[in-house]
This record gives C-alpha cells, structure tokens and sequence, in this order.
C-alpha cells in the first residue's frame, strides 16, 4: 500500500444528503458522536461531507453542527478528529447533481459510505376526517402505517435542460427528488466509492425508505409515481426493490453499469478499486420531522399519538430524529464483518439483503432491526421469520409471510425496475452532455 493509500485508510469520509434539518442532520451530529465513541484508541479522523440547497442553509448547518461536536467530545482533541464539510445540491436539477459530483470526485480521495437521505412527502394536506377517526379507533396502525396522507397527481419538474428541451424525458417530482437524483450522484461518485478502504472496504450505498413504502402503489409501467395519489410511497417502494435486489445475479446485466466507473469522471493519476460498493437499506422508523408540515399545536399533538403508540408496544416509534438515524448511522460506521454478521441468518436460510430500520424500547432504547417487506419478508426469507425478534415484533395488519412465488416476483420487478432506471439514467446522460457542450459552444 502506497502511504497515500495508508493516509487515506487513516481517513473515513461519508456523505449525507439532505442535512440542513431533521433526519439528515441527526444522521451528521450521529455520526460523529458514534465515530469518536467506538474509535477512542484510534488516531482514524471522519469527515462528514453534508448537503443542503443553498450556501446559508450550508453555513447554518454547519454551526449548528460544530455546536453539537463541542457540546457532545468534551475533549477539544476528540472533536479535532470530525470535520464537516457543507455541499450544495438540488436534487431536482440533474446539472446541479451533476455539478456537485465533478466536485466530489476533484475533492475527495474516497468515500466510504453515501447516505441518500434527501427527498420529499409531496403530500398536499390530510384528509382530517379520515385522519382524526382513524386515531381515535386504530391508533397504532395509523400512526404507523397512514392512509389519510392527500398528494396531486402527476407532479413533474420542470426542464432541465435550455437548448435541448425539445428531446427531454418527464420527470416526476418525488420520483426524482426520492431517488432519480441519488441515483445519478451515486453512478457519478462510483470512482470514490470504488476506492473505499479499511475498514470499510468495500463502499457503502446507504438508501434511507420508510415504513410507509408500499408495493401496491408500485406500477411497473409507471415507476415514477406519475398516475398514483400515493407518489411518495410509490418512491419508497422503487427505493426498496432497487436495493433488496441490487446484488441478485438477476439484475447483474443492468447493476453492473450502474456499479461501474465512467472513464469521464475518472481520474487517471488515481487507482481504483475493483470491488463495487455494497448497498443497503434503512429506515428511521417513525419520528418527529416536518416532512409534512403542520401547525406548531398539530404537530405536538402528533408527538403525543407517537408516545401512546410506543407505550402500546409499537417498536417502531423512535419519536426523535437522533434515535432514527440509529439504523442509517450504524450501516454507515460498522465493520463489513458486524453487517455481514447481522444478515448471515437471513443468507442461511435462502435470503439476502435486509430492510434494517431504527427500532426504540418504550424507554427509548434505540437499535436497528429487519424490517418486513411485502414480497421479501424479512432479509429474503421465504415462509416464517427465522429470528425470533422478527417473528415477536408487531406487523402491518394483513401482512402474511413471504411465498415462493412472491419472491419470485419481487426479483422480477427488481430486474425491471432496475432495467428502467439504468435506461432513464442512460438517456439523461446523454441528453446533459449535449446540452454541456452546446452550452459551452455558444460561450
């Protein structure tokens, strides 16, 4: 190893975006307190490398953050090993996705993990109605698993492009807020991610979902949510069937180019690693954000339908954003041996990637579990949970374990989903380097 190689091992930099509030920024301050906990007789450092939409976002975030490392090292020394460096980038805009990861790539020597946080509810109100009577008789479930969320249909962005409007492909909204526009950075940073060492080696893809993700809103021929009124779940479920089956053989012809190092972005002088980064998924169970904005009484009166539910024996109630970064954090920081070990149970009895989502105790005791998938069960299982914790923990009422055949057709419409999205992303490729080299044509 060469001692820029032994320098950048020293060296564990991880990518979150969507940070200036929230999930995103109890991801950042997380991070950083579990870095220095676990890592306390080791002279590794960790950058945080954190996105917003604007430069003051950027700069609030950022104080903000440094307050809450000098609050929770206590020792300046300790503190002196967490840098945060602030991003700006708009989902929405593929340029500015694009923008952002010429200057990763220029900036950077790696990245050991990239946290795909940021995204939208879309949602245009409640149907309070609907909403108060569902409380008021089935609080648990609907407190966990809503169905009184309200969203238009057919959201779309607006052009991307200036001269070459005419060829552009529609984009929803949430789709491509929730994961087209992650799912452009995370191809363009492949070269940083390839590069990820010990002890993290091989990259980590870290995809934040929710519970509310439901296939039954996921239309093959309308992965993007455009005729549903359920786009954010809709996004949600695209999320999960991308990563359950992104290491399966079956989707391997289009994974492999989405996993592979463009040359264009590709900085020869540099080695890049062979070995593509492992991707998984999280959730943050269910907590206090303002995903969906409400009046400031509303909102302490959701607090409280969150606490009963937990002292009904919801597991997924984490309440804060600090005890829901539980599950992202933990794939982000653990040992490739922990998270192996973790879903080895599921490997054994036939499966493969697990949901893992932030579970709290009703005193608030916080660590990541499996999470059911329809179609997937738990970690790919097919038949009755195989751990015992999985089997106890409360279901989505309905739910019933995952057959042969189900599975089989999760792998199916992962194969297709992953067929689409490699074609999309393809397309826009291409349509962003023409508009780049007219634009600079014309300059």
């Amino acid at each position: 190893m060469t001692a820029s190689g032994a320098r950048d091992n020293d060296q564990v930099i991880v990518l979150v975006t969507g940070a200036n509030s929230g999930l995103g920024y109890s991801i950042c301050c997380r991070l950083a307190d579990e870095f220095l906990t676990s890592r306390q007789n080791d002279n590794r450092s960790l950058t945080v490398i954190f996105t917003t939409r604007s430069t003051k976002k950027g700069n609030d975030t950022l104080q903000g953050l440094k307050d809450h490392l000098r609050a929770s090292a206590h020792d300046p020394a300790a503190a002196a090993r967490v840098t945060f460096v602030p991003e700006n980038v708009d989902l929405c805009d593929l340029l500015s996705v694009r923008a952002l990861s010429r200057r990763l790539n220029q900036t950077f020597p790696k990245l050991d993990s990239i946290v795909l946080n940021a995204g939208i509810g879309g949602w245009s109100g409640l149907n309070w109605p609907e909403a108060i009577f569902g409380v008021l008789t089935d609080l648990v479930h609907q407190v966990t698993w809503p169905t009184f969320k309200l969203a238009p249909v057919g959201m779309i962005i607006d052009n991307q492009t200036k001269i070459v409007t005419d060829k552009e492909p529609r984009l929803g909204t949430v789709f491509c807020a929730n994961v087209f526009g992650h799912y452009m950075l995370t191809h363009n940073v492949m070269p940083l991610l390839h590069r990820s060492g010990s002890p993290n080696r091989p990259g980590r893809v870290v995809w934040v979902s929710s519970l509310e993700a439901s296939s039954k809103f996921l239309n093959i021929d309308d992965i993007q949510g455009l005729r549903t009124p359920a786009p954010y779940e809709a996004s949600k479920a695209l999320t999960d069937v991308l990563s359950l089956t992104a290491q399966l053989p079956s989707t391997a012809p289009w994974t492999k180019s989405f996993y592979s190092v463009d040359p264009k972005t590709e900085n020869d002088s540099t080695e890049t690693a062979s070995t593509p980064p492992n991707t998984y998924l999280s959730h943050p169970g269910i907590c206090s954000t303002g995903i969906v904005p409400l009046h400031p009484i509303l909102f302490y009166c959701m607090l409280a339908a969150f606490w009963l539910a937990r002292l009904l024996g919801s597991p997924w109630h984490t309440l804060s954003t600090y005890l829901g970064a539980c599950a992202p954090t933990w794939i982000a920081l653990s040992s490739q041996s922990e998270l192996d070990a973790a879903e080895a149970p599921y490997v054994a009895h036939g499966g493969g990637k697990v949901k893992w989502g932030s579970s709290a105790t009703l005193f608030g005791v916080d660590k990541p579990a499996s999470s059911e998938v329809e179609g997937w069960g738990h970690g790919g299982v097919v038949g009755p949970a195989v751990i015992e914790e999985d089997r106890l923990r409360r279901r989505k009422r309905g739910a019933r374990d995952a057959t042969a055949e189900e599975k089989e057709l999760f792998e199916y419409l992962g194969r297709q989903c992953w067929r689409q999205m490699e074609e999309l992303r393809q397309q826009w490729d291409e349509l962003l380097d023409e508009e780049e080299a007219l634009s600079w044509k014309r300059e």
